[in-house]
């Protein structure tokens, strides 16, 4: 029975999943699930609803919020005493039709479209056009979320969050933990026995703030957090994977924001996608090569929000432990650690995962 065990324990692969707040860490978590088919429970379902229906009005008071600060008024006057109704709203209120309506006349407003046009001057919700597009539908007292809906509700993680992808005979257990800073006493409980550590960035966050401090840049948070993480002894051996997320928005912002607003030393052309791509990568690479010197890190650049990335890129964690597994176990080693000189022929150093 004890031999059974043991036996079927070396087919469980423990993937820690780390980084800093905004990254997109769930968002990852649940686009897994969907592509593998691990399907929602009932508990999930209804926290989407309640949570999109939730973002809904967070993301009208943050445009209200964000066109007093820009001193941005609104083009309709009259629409003064509804935006005071929306303001007044608690928190953890959520939408329902008849918010929806005065949410939706608020969102047609050209002065509310000019603050969202400098979404990039202040923190705001990445799905936010996405769930004021949608607000009547989410705040149907009959709504029922589909694929789309589950991986746009944003839904602060707290604590510790286990799921579970099973290809048998392996058993893929991911752990999230909330990427918030006051989350992150809690990492050291889930650093036992990780065969894997996926490490995401928000590609995007060069040219955003922190949710929880307004005066931090999200990339330089991430790299110091990603240092934090890589200089860990207990991870000295264990395979690392990086994904850069939110390609899309960076792809968007670079047009506009250059890299120099983030690395002032950037000496790259401006406007253009792929150097800006290269730099931000050789970031990551060196902090890993002055943590731990010549350990490989590939790195995967995605959109989570498009499924396809999500299954190149998971695609190949999975199928990485999976050989790295066959090769032990044929070599006679015990551990899963020590990979790091292995990993080049198995897994290319970087993939961005192109979108149509």
């Amino acid at each position: 029975m004890l031999a059974e065990s043991k036996e079927e324990a070396k087919f469980n692969f423990k993937i820690l999943l780390l980084g800093a707040g905004e990254s997109g860490k769930s968002t990852v978590v649940k686009q897994i699930k969907i592509i593998w088919n691990v399907q929602p429970t009932q508990l999930e379902i209804r926290q989407c609803v309640e949570a999109l229906q939730r973002n809904c009005v967070e993301a009208m008071q943050t445009l209200l919020t964000a066109s007093k600060a820009l001193d941005i008024p609104l083009q309709d006057p009259a629409l003064e005493e509804m935006a005071g109704k929306i303001m007044a709203l608690d928190q953890n209120q959520r939408s329902t039709p008849e918010l929806a309506e005065m949410i939706e006349t608020l969102w047609k407003d050209e002065g509310v479209q000019r603050t969202y046009a400098r979404r990039n001057d202040y923190w705001h919700m990445d799905g936010t056009a996405y769930y004021l597009d949608e607000v009547f539908r989410i705040s149907a007292f009959d709504f029922a979320p589909n694929d789309d809906d589950m991986i746009w509700a944003r839904i602060r993680t707290t604590g510790i969050v286990v799921s579970e992808v099973v290809e048998k005979p392996y058993h893929f257990q991911i752990v999230d933990v909330g990427g918030q800073r006051s989350e992150r006493r809690k990492w050291i409980h889930c650093f036992d026995d990780v065969k894997a550590v996926i490490y995401l960035a928000s590609l995007s966050g060069y040219n955003q703030v922190l949710f929880e401090d307004s005066s931090e840049n999200i990339m330089h948070e991430s790299l110091k957090l990603f240092e934090d993480v890589a200089k860990n002894p207990i991870f000295k051996n264990t395979p690392f994977f990086i994904f850069l997320n939110k390609k899309d928005l960076f792809e968007e912002y670079i047009k506009t924001y250059p890299l120099k607003k983030c690395f002032p030393e950037y000496d790259g052309p401006e406007g253009e996608m792929n150097p800006a791509l290269e730099y931000v990568q050789k970031q990551f690479r060196d902090v890993m090569e002055k943590c731990v010197p010549g350990k490989q890190v590939p790195i995967s650049i995605i959109a989570a929000r498009i499924r396809r990335d999500m299954k190149m890129a998971f695609g190949e964690v999975k199928d990485t432990l999976k050989k790295q597994y066959a090769k032990e176990n044929v070599g006679g080693s015990h551990l899963m650690g020590g990979t790091s000189r292995k990993m080049n022929s198995i897994a290319s150093p970087s993939k961005v995962h192109k979108t149509n």
